[in-house]
């Protein structure tokens, strides 16, 4: 396989520019990570600022901003006892602004919530019997052991002394 890969831009990258791409995309998978940088945009915050306005756990946080600074987006200092974070990549907050705004994620969002919809009106409209859908629980009365003795267990029944 070859070290360059050619987009339909004619940009070329090198598999190593390819891996740290995913890289970072794998880092903004999470939602409060995204709402961190967003947060942090604005300025520098520390953690309980942070957990305050995201209303999430301090643990939760802390374990999103390791994520973040070991990406080299955040970084932190000490000002007494607290740690102040800030953006350090600030050029992430436009690739999180175009990404929300991609027509194709919403195509599949409205797509998804579609099907999710027409899912859910077809198990609860009534079918023609009356039913809707449910599974049967009983067998049907022509279907019945007492009625029909080959639907019996054949098994023979222990002999006592």
């Amino acid at each position: 396989m070859s070290d360059r890969w050619r987009l339909a831009d004619h940009t070329d990258l090198t598999e190593e520019e390819l891996d740290r791409a995913a890289a970072l995309v794998k880092v903004l998978d999470s939602q409060t990570r995204l709402e961190i940088l967003l947060l942090l945009n604005e300025g520098e915050k520390v953690v309980h600022q942070l957990v305050t306005e995201l209303d999430k756990s301090q643990p939760l946080i802390s374990q999103h901003l390791r994520v973040l600074r070991s990406a080299g987006l955040v970084t932190s200092s000490r000002k007494g006892r607290e740690v102040l974070y800030a953006l350090s990549q600030p050029d992430v907050i436009g690739i999180i602004h175009d990404l929300a705004s991609l027509e194709t994620i919403k195509q599949a969002e409205d797509e998804l919530a579609a099907r999710r919809e027409r899912r859910q009106r077809t198990a609860t409209t009534s079918r023609e019997d009356g039913s809707a859908g449910a599974a049967i629980i009983d067998p049907p009365a022509p279907v019945r052991p007492e009625l029909d003795p080959g639907l019996l267990p054949t098994t023979p029944k222990p002999i006592r002394d």
